[in-house]
């Protein structure tokens, strides 16, 4: 398992570094997560936004909570805690490119003293235990290998009291094996639980949940979204990114949206409280 492990965080590195890096940073931007859609006038970005107040009202994270944010991407969910519920945010990401971007956009906003970001795996969090009040993870999850060694490591790091505050996206238990590798593929993801899977595996490190919530409604519009602005874009792109790259991702992105209209992909959201 651990060679497995690290074979797999290689991949999924090289993933987010390479091409897929300048694809995501003009079509997702800063956040790169699922939206939560209400009106026809949402963009992605405010669907993102509001993703992020949902969460975290849901999730109660309060002012002055000390968050670890596991796979943070770029920081913009950092810097939202930061930023509109007075926390301090600790960023831990395998992607040494968003990190740097991460770092750069903290500066910029002014947020450098209040959000840190490193390099770091999830399979092994590099903190003490019950180091922080709030455990905060979207949409990273997904690319864990042995999940339950990661739901037991944010766990651990968890003090007394906090919460982890969880999304990731869900195959539904019915999708065929053969139906779940060309979506498997798309993210280099080893494998993809559903709603029930993963409040079990919660359930099994000794935190409670306290609230889930299945939003199978937020996928297609936030990978429509997105495989719009692609296609709009494939030109410009195509200077600094190769052809076949954005092809093959015009094609997994539209693989993707036909299968959350089809009822095999949905967006799964977990608040888990670590007992006293």
């Amino acid at each position: 398992m651990t060679a497995n492990i690290s074979a797999v965080v290689e991949e999924t590195q090289e993933y987010y570094d390479g091409p897929a890096d300048e694809i995501y940073r003009r079509l997702w931007r800063d956040n790169v997560h699922m939206g939560t859609w209400r009106t026809r006038g949402d963009t992605i970005d405010t669907a993102m936004a509001r993703t992020n107040r949902v969460m975290a009202d849901r999730g109660q994270v309060w002012d002055g909570a000390y968050v670890l944010d596991v796979g943070s991407g770029y920081g913009a969910s950092a810097r939202f805690l930061a930023a509109e519920r007075g926390c301090r945010v600790h960023g831990v990401n395998i992607s040494e490119r968003e990190n740097e971007l991460a770092r750069e956009r903290n500066e910029q906003a002014g947020l450098d003293h209040a959000v840190s970001i490193e390099y770091g795996d999830f399979h092994d969090l590099p903190y003490s235990d019950e180091s922080f009040d709030i455990v905060w993870s979207q949409e990273s999850l997904l690319h864990g290998v042995d999940k339950s060694r990661i739901l037991e490591e944010c766990r651990r790091v968890l003090r007394p009291g906090g919460r982890f505050v969880l999304s990731d996206l869900l195959v539904r238990k019915h999708v065929s094996e053969e139906e779940r590798a060309p979506i498997y593929a798309r993210v280099k993801a080893p494998v993809m639980w559903d709603l029930d899977e993963y409040a079990a595996a919660i359930g099994a490190t000794g935190l409670k949940v306290t609230d889930q919530d299945d939003w199978p409604e937020n996928v297609a519009p936030t990978y429509q979204s997105v495989l719009d602005q692609l296609v709009d874009q494939r030109d410009r792109l195509a200077q600094r990114v190769p052809t076949e790259q954005i092809e093959q991702t015009i094609a997994s992105l539209q693989l993707w949206v036909d299968a959350a209209h089809d009822g095999k992909i949905s967006h799964g959201f977990f608040v888990a409280e670590r007992t006293a």
